[in-house]
């Protein structure tokens, strides 16, 4: 980019001092004179918008609107979660509760969506929500609240690619155990080896420079389109008529098969099903550094991925209902681990049913690639506001302006997350509760901030003043519930080796994040202060500051132009 600096008697300096002032101003500056100037570069409008909000670009901007969606639909990865997740509904609730979950609890999000993308438009940063959390807290608690936002993003973005990560590695141990004909059943211990590798595949996979990405990205939407297609139709086509449900069977008669006695909780519990595949369409706000004209861009990606996931996975839901015979309990604890594995055995037989999980295996570790950027981008940018234990380590780019160190932190959190398969298969389940309970309770921090204190400053996508605020209301409502819902266990009366351990992971990261924010002398409270500017100064060569909210708009004779600070 070259350096320019315009000469104008309106052209000053503003210094920043500190993020925020105690009267909750956004910027704290002063002015200097305009000779005190060393260098300054012209920003494109993506640039400016983050300027206004503190950071200078760091990441390059090589993703379009196209490949922005790819990281919300991608992340979701549609047919091989509702493959990797059918168990939670089947289990709870049968065919009914598979159906009609996905299709209302998907629904019942589109509102959330839309909510999430009004604080995308109007601070898009990687940071998301934990910046969002920033920008809208009052001046006391403000870097506490950062801070557990921060904690609790993180938590529920890694969660969700360890659990991505194990759903993977049941799809690929039930390949094998078909392919031998049943001869080899993996063991915990071959399953968590090969969770291992496969998140050493998917850091490969996502150390890549951002141009890579940008092409991967779009290859591993197509890879989902085709999948959805696919699925639908060997299933269609090929299953035998004896195996054909009714529509009575699929819409209507309702089978609890799960662990709770009241039907209607049972029918609740089959929510964790849609409320699993479909997280991660929010992860657009993880790459708003790196995409053009993000504003924009990104709550276009989160609602319309959602509302396209909402459709084509309820297509695909239905297909599975129709084409899986009526044994469902068989089917939910086949000896194969993996419910789907058994539906497309049974329907397509030994190749067909391979070929297909082959696939489905293959998207399911794109799909945890797309999952690795949206962690490691949430991480980088916690670290770069000295969040994280080793900061100064993890905030560090590599060549390209890849932050692989902290993708190869997402990697070692999420190899411990796995350990949790070495105690039972209900223990690494919980990691499916844990990461929606982390993202909701993230999710509702900044939406509460902006319906209790009213200081929220609409970017370019807005839906007015009245709709915007029930909308919010909602969404926290709504995400609550979900979250009380996701703290019961499976069982009614569970013991010991049958409780919801994502109630232990969950409150160990909050008991930690707690603590070491209060520690005295050396805890988070001694040093971190949320949102750090990486702007030194900035050159205003009319009199319009930069204070204000998301929706920035450049006329042709407004130039603004910066110094960065030197890493």
């Amino acid at each position: 980019m070259t350096s320019k600096c315009f000469s104008s008697p309106a052209c000053k300096v503003m210094m920043n001092t500190s993020f925020y002032d105690d009267a909750n101003s956004i910027l704290d500056t002063r002015t200097i004179e305009e000779d005190n100037m060393i260098e300054d570069e012209i920003l494109n409008s993506d640039d400016q918008l983050l300027a206004q909000l503190g950071y200078r670009s760091e990441l390059k901007r090589e993703f379009s609107y196209l490949t922005v969606f790819g990281q919300s639909f991608g992340s979701m990865g549609i047919a091989p979660a509702i493959a990797e997740s059918i168990a939670f509904s089947l289990g709870s609730a049968g065919t009914v509760g598979m159906v009609w979950t996905y299709l209302i609890g998907c629904i019942l999000l589109i509102p959330v969506s839309l909510s999430l993308g009004e604080l995308g438009s109007s601070m898009p940063t990687s940071g998301g929500l934990y910046y969002w959390v920033a920008r809208l807290s009052p001046p006391k608690p403000r870097a506490f609240f950062c801070w557990l936002a921060g904690y609790m993003n993180t938590l529920g973005y890694i969660s969700i690619y360890a659990s991505t990560i194990y759903a993977a590695t049941l799809i690929l141990g039930a390949t094998i155990s078909i392919s031998t004909n049943g001869n080899y059943t993996p063991t915990k211990y071959h399953n968590f080896g090969i969770f291992l590798a496969t998140i050493l595949l998917t850091f490969v996979m996502t150390c890549v420079r951002t141009s890579i990405l940008n092409k991967l990205n779009l290859l591993y939407l197509y890879l989902q389109i085709g999948m959805l297609i696919a699925l639908i139709f060997t299933l269609s086509a090929f299953t035998d008529s004896k195996l054909k449900n009714t529509p009575s069977f699929v819409f209507l008669e309702f089978q609890n098969t799960g662990g709770w006695s009241n039907n209607i909780w049972a029918f609740m519990m089959a929510f964790l099903t849609p409320v699993w595949v479909v997280s991660g369409f929010e992860s657009a706000a993880t790459i708003a550094e790196e995409a053009s004209n993000a504003a924009k861009a990104v709550p276009f990606a989160m609602v319309s991925s959602l509302v396209t996931a909402t459709f084509t996975g309820w297509a695909v839901i239905v297909t599975i209902a129709f084409c899986m015979g009526t044994d469902v309990i068989g089917i939910v604890t086949t000896p194969l681990g993996q419910p789907l594995a058994q539906i497309a055995f049974n329907s397509l037989g030994k190749g067909g049913s391979i070929g297909l999980l082959i696939s489905l295996w293959f998207c399911s570790i794109c799909n945890c690639s797309i999952l690795m950027v949206a962690a490691s981008r949430e991480t980088f940018a916690f670290a770069r506001d000295h969040g994280i234990p080793g900061s100064a380590y993890l905030r560090v780019l590599s060549k390209g302006a890849v932050p692989a160190r902290a993708v190869g932190f997402v990697a070692v959190c999420g190899a411990l997350e796995g350990l949790l398969m070495l105690i039972n298969t209900i223990a690494i389940n919980s990691i499916f509760n844990l990461a929606i309970m982390g993202l909701y309770f993230a999710y509702c921090m900044p939406l509460i901030l902006r319906l209790v204190y009213d200081n929220f400053k609409p970017g370019v996508w807005y839906m007015g003043d009245t709709i915007s605020y029930i909308s919010a209301l909602y969404s926290v409502i709504w995400m609550t519930f979900i979250f009380i819902l996701l703290l019961f266990p499976s069982y009614q009366h569970p013991t010991l080796d049958q409780m919801n351990y994502a109630i232990v992971v969950l409150g160990s990261v909050l008991v930690f994040c707690v603590a070491y924010y209060w520690c005295p002398k050396i805890g988070g409270k001694t040093f971190f202060n949320g949102p750090l500017r990486t702007i030194d100064e900035l050159i205003i060569t009319d009199q319009q500051g930069l204070v204000g909210g998301g929706n920035y708009q450049r006329s042709p004779a407004q130039n603004i132009e910066m110094k960065l600070s030197q890493s």
